[in-house]
């Protein structure tokens, strides 16, 4: 309702009932004796009844000072109610509106917030509704600046049902903490701040983040807990500030970071897309941390193959703190947590027999030379310097990276010669990346890995319309040249995998989906946030994929308990494996992680077993 159509109908109100006593009034001391009892009772109710029903007074009779008396209280009744009803009537269709513009107030708890509007918005909210298939009842909430019609339409049309969880838009401003209160925060379990499209989105997430954390301190902390914030920001170099902005209970992410390092070890070795897919998203196994007091004494290595169907990664302290990959002879205390990949938190689960590794199945080890590699970078972005900061840890000595963007490469031509150490080599050249005799010139074929980098434009569509282009293209010339290099890209918007897939790239990432997947695992778990940080982070562990020949022998029909202890020999840990005869196959591509420790399987030279390892980085 408007402002100040409450305090008028509360003067109506005031009015109808003095004209109430005035009539009861009347009726005491003018009205001829049976009046009253013809009116159905005490002079208060009959006078209430000539207010609202001013045709009473056509039954009266009586002396005329009397009916003239009633004639006019009438007319007053008739007044006070063809006011009062319109006036009702014209707050009740405001309220409607303000509930079609969505700004009424949230009255939730519990729920998770999310602040902000962009091709994000769908990827987190699909993963919060797998999530909470076990609830019965849950909760999303959105703010951003659109229409609330608006959203609740893209969600219907991208997202579709939403199972157990009930979704409530509402319009206002993310970095207003006035609009940011509609949605109780303060009463949520999570907030999500989603960077917006355009220029400088990190400004806009540090200044929710900021309104966040005001809103929070004007209604007051109290005794209740304060709800996990998480964020993302684009650039690297704004992680601290945001993260000072949010406060303690805040988990932000830098995309630049992320995307970099899963562009390098994807575009050095398909099928890992794959793979980090599986490890975020909410639809197969997840990571948990558990107390196994059973444990207690045994060595990090022993409880490797303590779980069937669960796969044990690290340790977490009683600080807090987690380690991937501890070194194998640490030895379990009280306090310690498992942390392990499994289907769910009761799955993690010891196993009732004492597996039996087959010795003869073990292949030898094998350390393979790793020969000097030649990367080309097709295409610039904000995140492509990172991109080749960490190709320079990667790639072993002797490798060349190339890169080509129609772009001037000038400035970051400057700025990565400064941090040159000299290894690998790296050249720029600027020419359109879209042009067919640009790529035939650029000698393809002494390449080993090309990657296709997504620029940064305004409309993902467009930048996407560009990478596709230029990967047709590259693919054309390969199959014309039969040049054999790896060809993996980025894309910017999720309802192009499709077209992605009929252009032949060997792998891809959807970079705003994985950021996405990152934010509703941290939202649902922010114990999370150090295990993203040692997976994504530059110098954290690694996930690779390597020849299953490298761990059993081609063709022994062994067990995956095998494969566990072969890792474990040379430090490492297996969580999972690819099948190369299914590498083609949507939507898991032959990757399957944490398998059944116990199921036989045979290897063939082609397959690859996923590993975790810790300090070492680069293609085996």
């Amino acid at each position: 309702m408007a402002r100040g159509t409450p305090a008028l109908i509360g003067v109506l109100a005031v009015a109808c009932g003095a004209l109430v006593l005035l009539n009861g009034a009347l009726l005491l001391l003018l009205a001829p004796a049976g009046v009253l009892s013809e009116s159905g009772g005490s002079w208060l109710w009959s006078g209430f009844l000539r207010v609202i029903s001013p045709t009473v007074i056509t039954k009266d009779r009586g002396p005329a000072p009397f009916l003239t008396a009633a004639t006019l209280m009438a007319f007053g009744g008739i007044f006070l109610m063809s006011t009062l009803i319109p006036v009702i009537s014209a707050g009740l269709q405001n309220q409607l509106a303000r509930l079609r513009r969505g700004r009424s107030v949230v009255v939730e708890s519990g729920h998770t917030v999310v602040l902000g509007w962009s091709p994000h918005v769908h990827s987190v909210l699909s993963e919060l509704v797998e999530a909470n298939r076990n609830q019965r009842r849950a909760c999303v909430t959105i703010l951003a600046e659109k229409d609330r019609p608006e959203m609740e339409a893209a969600i219907r049309e991208r997202v579709g049902r939403t199972a157990t969880t009930r979704v409530v838009c509402r319009s206002g401003d993310p970095t207003d903490p006035v609009d940011i209160a509609i949605v109780s925060p303060s009463s949520a379990r999570s907030i999500i701040v989603i960077p917006p499209e355009g220029e400088d989105p990190d400004i806009a997430v540090i200044k929710s983040l900021l309104a966040v954390d005001s809103c929070r301190e004007s209604r007051g902390r109290g005794g209740e807990s304060a709800p996990v914030i998480v964020a993302s920001v684009q650039e690297a170099q704004n992680l601290s500030v945001a993260r000072l902005a949010g406060g303690a209970t805040c988990h932000v992410i830098s995309a630049q970071g992320f995307i970099s390092r899963l562009m390098v070890q994807m575009s050095l070795q398909c099928g890992l897309s794959a793979v980090y897919t599986g490890l975020l998203d909410f639809e197969g196994d997840e990571i948990y941390m558990q107390p196994q007091p059973e444990l207690v004494g045994r060595t990090f290595g022993e409880t490797l193959a303590a779980y069937r169907t669960s796969c044990v990664i690290g340790l977490m302290d009683a600080s807090g703190r987690v380690r991937l990959n501890p070194r194998h002879d640490t030895v379990l205390r009280a306090q310690d947590q498992i942390v392990a990949i499994s289907e769910d938190d009761d799955t993690v689960l010891l196993s009732e027999t004492v597996p039996v590794v087959d010795e003869t199945a073990i292949a030898p080890p094998d350390v393979p030379e790793r020969p000097g590699r030649r990367v080309l970078m097709v295409g610039w972005s904000r995140h492509a310097p990172d991109v080749v900061r960490q190709l320079r840890t990667q790639l072993p000595a002797g490798s060349r990276v190339d890169v080509i963007a129609d772009t001037d490469l000038t400035g970051a031509e400057r700025m990565l010669a400064s941090e040159d150490d000299g290894v690998p080599e790296v050249s720029f050249r600027q020419a359109d990346t879209t042009r067919r005799d640009v790529l035939e010139s650029a000698d393809l074929g002494a390449y080993d890995h090309v990657m296709v980098i997504c620029p940064n434009e305004r409309d993902p569509r467009g930048s996407d319309a560009r990478t596709l282009t230029t990967l047709l293209k590259l693919r054309d010339l390969a199959a014309r040249h039969s040049y054999d290099f790896s060809l993996a890209t980025e894309i910017a918007d999720d309802r192009n995998r499709a077209l992605v897939r009929a252009a032949k790239a060997d792998d891809f990432i959807v970079s705003s989906e994985l950021v996405s997947l990152c934010l509703a695992q941290l939202s649902e778990n922010p114990q999370l946030s150090q295990i993203f940080d040692e997976l994504f982070g530059p110098q954290g562990v690694q996930i690779s994929l390597r020849p299953a020949v490298g761990y059993v022998r081609a063709g022994a029909d062994t067990d995956f308990y095998t494969v566990t202890a072969a890792a474990a020999r040379c430090g490492e840990i297996a969580i999972g494996h690819r099948i190369h005869d299914r590498a083609q196959l949507p939507p898991d591509y032959g990757v399957l992680i944490n398998p059944d420790k116990a199921d036989r399987v045979s290897y063939t030279e082609y397959d690859q077993i996923i590993i975790l390892s810790a300090g070492t980085h680069g293609e085996p």
